[in-house]
C-alpha cells in the first residue's frame, strides 16, 4: 500500500470513492468537485492497494474564518475516507499523516476538519488523531 498525491488519471477511481462516503451526492456532482479539487490550492492524499485506490484524504486551503483555529489561511480536510474491505489496517491514519506532513512542509500550523453531528466513528476517529472537538453547529439554508 502507498500513499501519495492524486494524479489527473485517478479522477473516476477518485469520484467512485467519494461516492461510497457520500453516497446521496449524484455522481455528477463528485466529478465536479474532483475537478475544482484537482485544480486548487490544497492536496488530495490517495491509498493505493494493488493499483487501485482504496482511500483518500481531500485537503482545501481555506482562508475565511475556520472555528476554533488560531491562524489563516488553515489546511481544511474536506474528505477522509477508506473502503470498507480495506478499514483496520492504517490506512487513514497513513492519509492522515500524509496530508499533515503536506501541511507541515508549507509552513501551516494547524489542519482543521468536520464531521456529521451524528457520525460518532468519524468524531471518535478525529479524537483518537489528535484533533480537538471545537464546536458543534446547526447549518441553514433559505431560499429565496
Amino acid at each position: 500500500m502507498s500513499i501519495r498525491e492524486a494524479l489527473a488519471s485517478d479522477a473516476q477511481a477518485w469520484a467512485r470513492l467519494r461516492a461510497q462516503l457520500w453516497p446521496d451526492c449524484p455522481l455528477e456532482r463528485h466529478e465536479l468537485e474532483v475537478a475544482l479539487l484537482a485544480r486548487s490550492a490544497g492536496v488530495v492524499a490517495l491509498a493505493v492497494r494493488a493499483g487501485e485506490p482504496v482511500g483518500f484524504a481531500e485537503v482545501s486551503i481555506r482562508a475565511d474564518h475556520v472555528e476554533g483555529t488560531s491562524s489563516t489561511p488553515v489546511p481544511y480536510l474536506e474528505g477522509w475516507y477508506v473502503a470498507a474491505a480495506h478499514r483496520r489496517r492504517g490506512i487513514g491514519t497513513a492519509l492522515l499523516e500524509f496530508v499533515e506532513a503536506w501541511a507541515r512542509k508549507r509552513g501551516y500550523r494547524e489542519i482543521a476538519s468536520d464531521a456529521e453531528l451524528d457520525n460518532e466513528a468519524s468524531i471518535l476517529l478525529h479524537g483518537r488523531r489528535g484533533f480537538a472537538e471545537v464546536g458543534r453547529t446547526v447549518h441553514f439554508v433559505k431560499t429565496l
